[in-house]
């Protein structure tokens, strides 16, 4: 019968030391992949734009949620171009609708400031996209 090793340490603790344990090549790659992690989760916070923040502050969150960071964006690219040819892979499906969902929630939220924008100075979208720069290479506006 199997057994499951149940730590008594915190889960911190216990995290810690199984890096520990980590030969220096699995630790350059677990480094790698977490940084890769934490970028993501900080692109994906559930943030909101508060409808009173300063001009600045809307071009700035417009801008920060132009697109998907650069190798997910890649990926987003490689997987889109497989599905219109109708050749993604079981395994890829769930790859793919995961960065849909992730580019969903960025263009929801370009749109949020975008929609601040033209209500607070009374221009169409597009010419504040424009004179901005905030077109994103995969807009939906």
């Amino acid at each position: 019968m199997p057994t499951v090793d149940i730590p008594t340490e915190p889960k911190v603790e216990h995290l810690l030391n199984s890096v520990k344990k980590l030969s220096p090549v699995e630790l350059d790659e677990f480094r790698q992949k977490f940084a890769e992690w934490q970028q993501k989760k900080d692109v994906f916070l559930d943030e909101e734009l508060d409808a009173d923040a300063s001009d600045d502050e809307v071009v700035a969150y417009i801008r920060k949620n132009l697109k998907l960071p650069d190798q997910e964006n890649r990926r987003y690219w490689q997987l889109r171009r497989k599905s219109v040819a109708e050749s993604l892979t079981d395994d890829e499906l769930p790859e793919y609708q995961e960065l849909v969902q992730q580019l969903t929630i960025l263009n929801t939220r370009r749109l949020e400031g975008v929609a601040i924008l033209v209500h607070r100075w009374k221009m169409p979208a597009e010419e504040i996209i424009a004179k901005f720069g905030l077109k994103a290479g995969n807009d939906v506006i």
